[in-house]
């Protein structure tokens, strides 16, 4: 009872303003005054929390993709996903989770998708005649496609607190990230016109093409259409070799990996370099102030995760010493033992949760409690991940812990409100059938660790 009542009172403090690391250490004081318990072991509990290896991964791509971002991959990365999808319809809608999907593959975090794609997006649709509620709940729903597809923060969280291989949980994602995107371009070719008036893009190519014949000294008719510069593939060949060494990075970090030539720690440090690299010396768009101001950006925000990861460990620490996960796995076990009914209500706590708790606070707390019984139904530890990770994504974008849609509105000046409307379809048409697929087809997330790792999971 002590342990459910402090657990609550985190919570409570976190909805009325306290910093998250502030809320969990004040949960764990409450739990060992109230139990009259030594307070001796919570510095050392902290402070271990923070010596795994592993975690050094978290700061090395943070800063990579800082460094990509300041250094103009993601615009580079949007033109070449505009060319490629060019001819279907819709096409500047369904740019956005192919843009989130690629700079995934750099950054590994969707708040850092959803923030680099909102400043050059939001703008380039709006002009184009693109509803900004509809591009803004598009931009919040897709950047779960950020860590989905790897390397993905959240996997090294993940591995720290389940001890499960990073190299399987960044295989895990691919397939079900794939399936996500593809979802949501499929989904936007039917509902965008709702969301979109070509009167208003006809209008701004043909200003464009007409300042373009201006420039160039040209006098010619500007037809209905605008002039057509290049064709299809010339497009396509001539934004992918812009974007060619962003697509590279990707390549370099996997491919050190699974080849055994640096682990996943060291892949964030290369990776790190070769942002440097790349923003110095080919896109020469990162100088010394955005440089450190990238290194400033990260700084801080790792400054905030090594606060409150220490805290979040320590309540952990005590729901395990008291029994809290093998007290819920006796509980379920006693309502059902059918594992199809066990794994519903293991998403139904995970998505309301995710309403709540930020991703990461989520992943270090709820992961623990869940591992017996996941245990108990034969559930794998890399399916569990890839099931979490799905509904921390729905989490970002559903109230009132929306972080996505935060950010978005912020972006856009649209208020949150005005966003469920159009999301509303992401979530019921893609966000729960991948959530559903993950969960009842084990292979979607085993198969490519299984078949590239060689290891049974």
């Amino acid at each position: 009872m002590e342990i459910i009542i402090c657990s609550l009172l985190v919570i409570v403090l976190i909805v009325f303003g306290m910093t998250v690391s502030a809320s969990f250490l004040t949960g764990a004081l409450a739990f060992l005054f109230w139990t009259n318990q030594s307070m001796g072991a919570v510095a050392s509990t902290a402070f271990y929390a923070l010596e795994r290896s592993t975690l050094l991964a978290i700061p090395l791509f943070m800063l990579a993709g800082g460094l990509m971002e300041a250094g103009g991959i993601a615009e580079q990365l949007i033109n070449f996903c505009a060319a490629l999808l060019k001819k279907i319809k819709g096409s500047l809608g369904a740019t956005i989770p192919l843009a989130s999907m690629f700079f995934g593959a750099i950054t590994g975090s969707g708040t850092a998708t959803v923030s680099a794609l909102s400043t050059i997006m939001l703008p380039r649709l709006t002009k184009m005649g693109w509803d900004k509620r509809y591009t803004g709940a598009l931009l919040a729903a897709a950047a779960p496609l950020g860590y989905m597809i790897p390397p993905n923060m959240n996997a090294i969280l993940f591995s720290v607190v389940a001890d499960v291989s990073v190299s399987a949980l960044f295989l895990a994602t691919v397939i079900p990230g794939i399936i996500w995107g593809i979802g949501y371009i499929v989904l936007n070719r039917f509902i965008y016109p709702k969301w979109f008036d070509p009167e208003i893009e006809h209008r701004t190519l043909e200003e464009e093409a007409k300042e373009r014949a201006d420039a160039s000294g040209k006098t010619a008719e500007i037809n209905s259409i605008a002039i057509v510069e290049e064709t299809y593939w010339a497009g396509v060949w001539r934004t992918f070799k812009s974007a060619l060494p962003a697509l590279i990075m990707p390549v370099i970090i996997f491919g050190g990996i699974y080849s055994g030539i640096f682990s996943p720690s060291e892949a964030g440090a290369v990776s790190g370099i070769y942002a440097l690299l790349i923003g110095i010396f080919i896109y020469r768009r990162l100088k010394l102030k955005n440089g450190l101001a990238v290194f400033t950006r990260n700084g801080m925000s790792l400054g905030g995760f090594m606060f409150i990861l220490p805290m979040v460990h320590v309540l952990s620490r005590y729901l395990v010493l008291e029994g809290v996960p093998q007290s819920i796995a006796s509980g379920i076990s006693t309502v059902t033992t059918n594992p199809v009914i066990i794994i519903m209500l293991i998403d139904l706590v995970l998505v309301i949760a995710g309403f709540f708790l930020d991703a990461g606070v989520l992943i270090l707390i709820i992961t623990p409690m869940l591992i017996p019984t996941a245990k108990m139904i034969g559930l794998p530890m890399t399916q569990l991940a890839v099931m979490m990770f799905v509904c921390v994504g729905i989490g970002t974008v559903t109230p009132p812990m929306a972080m996505n849609l935060f950010i978005t509105s912020k972006a856009s000046h649209v208020p949150v409100s005005d966003m469920i409307k159009p999301l509303i379809p992401m979530l019921l048409f893609v966000c729960i059938p991948i959530l559903l697929l993950v969960t009842f087809i084990p292979q979607l997330s085993l198969w490519l660790p299984q078949m590239i790792m060689g290891i049974k999971l």
